[in-house]
This record gives C-alpha cells, structure tokens and sequence, in this order.
C-alpha cells in the first residue's frame, strides 16, 4: 500500500501516510526495483507471506484506514486544475513493468493474455 506522489513530495495525504507507517511494528526494509523507485514513496508498505495474526491484523486496518481517509480526503487536497495525464501514465507504466502482478494472476490460472489485457488496458490504463 501506498500513497504514491504526483509531484508535490510535502503533500498532506503523503504526510498523513508516512504518520500511519510509523505505527506499524512488524514493518520491514527492503530494496525495491528500480521501477518502483520511480513511482512508490519511501513509505510504501509492502507485506507478503503473512502467519501471524496480528500481522494480519495491522494490514487489514492500515489497509481499511488508509483507504477511508485517501476516500474522505482526496477531494479536499486535490483543488487545482493541474492536467496530471502525464503523472497518471507514468506511474501506469512503471506498474506495468511490475512482474509479481502477472506472474501472480497466472498463477491462480488466469490465462496469459487475458492477464496482459486487464493489466495493460484496466488496471493500468493509460490517458491518450
């Protein structure tokens, strides 16, 4: 999870975050590829094989949290006329280059192409 910047790296919603993941105990570095240098804050959240219950726990409410507020609070900071096209496809094309997303869907047995399709042209769609 991540409240990924646009342009402005002192933004309230950014502030807001990196607030929230200081609270995280089980929180943990790790290097991240250089696309999603480019796109993630150096807040960015990332959990995966998780056991424990109360790992679980802190990510279901980070995740529900962070979601209402960016929801609630998304319209109030967001109050110029900026055309942010080129923000919005650049960070859609270094999602694209993430090979987790793919490689998981197909995983669950989703066919190859249909992943690409989705991938390419829904979750990651790019402003013309």
């Amino acid at each position: 999870m991540n409240y990924s910047p646009s342009e402005d790296a002192n933004h309230p919603m950014l502030e807001y975050f990196q607030h929230e993941v200081t609270k995280l105990e089980w929180r943990k570095e790790r290097a991240l590829p250089d696309w999603a240098q480019r796109i993630f804050s150096s807040n960015m959240v990332a959990a995966g094989n998780v056991s424990d219950e109360t790992e679980l726990a802190q990510i279901a409410e980070m995740a529900k949290t962070g979601v209402e507020h960016y929801l609630s609070n998304v319209g109030e900071t967001n109050n110029t006329a900026k055309d942010t096209t080129y923000n919005q496809n650049y960070y859609a094309q270094n999602q694209k280059q993430n090979p987790h997303t793919p490689r998981v869907m197909t995983s669950l047995g989703l066919n190859e192409e249909d992943v690409r399709v989705f991938i390419q042209e829904c979750l990651f769609p790019e402003i013309q």
